[in-house]
């Protein structure tokens, strides 16, 4: 009895065996010589990918006019912020603006001519010709005010929480700080940005 086990046994594995062999290659060849699946591209899928890189273009040429803006902008103001610091240490009067005599306005006036830009002789007028920001805004060559809407007095914003300003008789042009001391921290209206004409 064993031993016809033994040869039923062997003899279905002779015979299983080429079966089994058999269709493992039938269900292994598809996948060995599948072709490769390519996603059809769509029409619209097509149109949407050229949009993007359009609008991607756009906005880098955008970017850069705003960079190139921007950079324009600073160098104006640097200008600004040199001629005013030029001026520290000349004679505080009022109704002056240059080249040697000064009040706080006529300072403003002086030091933004030089950019191509023409404000008027009065704070407060400043304070109306200018865009209203925040102190943490502020760029050097911005415009810090004081009293009610800027109606008593203007300085230069010149970075770093400080300003240049034609400060009084007998003290003339010198450097301050926007805020700090009891008097600016009292009168400290608020920041302007002048316009820069393109």
């Amino acid at each position: 009895m064993r031993r016809t086990i033994r040869h039923t046994t062997r003899l279905t594995t002779i015979l299983l065996t080429p079966l089994l062999m058999a269709s493992a290659v039938a269900v292994a060849a598809p996948a060995a010589h599948a072709a490769p699946v390519v996603a059809e591209e769509s029409p619209r899928g097509s149109v949407h990918e050229e949009a993007s890189r359009k609008a991607a273009s756009d906005y880098r040429k955008k970017s850069q006019r705003e960079r190139d803006s921007l950079a324009a902008g600073d160098r104006i103001r640097e200008q600004v912020v040199e001629r005013a610091l030029a001026q520290v240490g000349d004679a505080y009067g009022s109704g002056g603006e240059g080249p040697n005599v000064f009040d706080c306005s006529g300072l403003v006036i002086y030091s933004w001519r030089a950019a191509g830009v023409k404000l008027t002789h009065y704070s407060r007028a400043q304070y109306d010709e200018t865009e209203r920001i925040s102190l943490k805004e502020a760029r050097p060559g911005d415009l810090a005010f004081y009293f009610e809407n800027g109606a008593r007095h203007v300085a230069i914003y010149i970075g770093d929480g400080k300003v240049v300003h034609a400060s009084d008789y007998g003290i003339g042009v010198v450097k301050g700080v926007v805020k700090g001391t009891p008097w600016t921290n009292t009168h400290f209206t608020g920041m302007g940005r002048v316009k820069i004409p393109n």
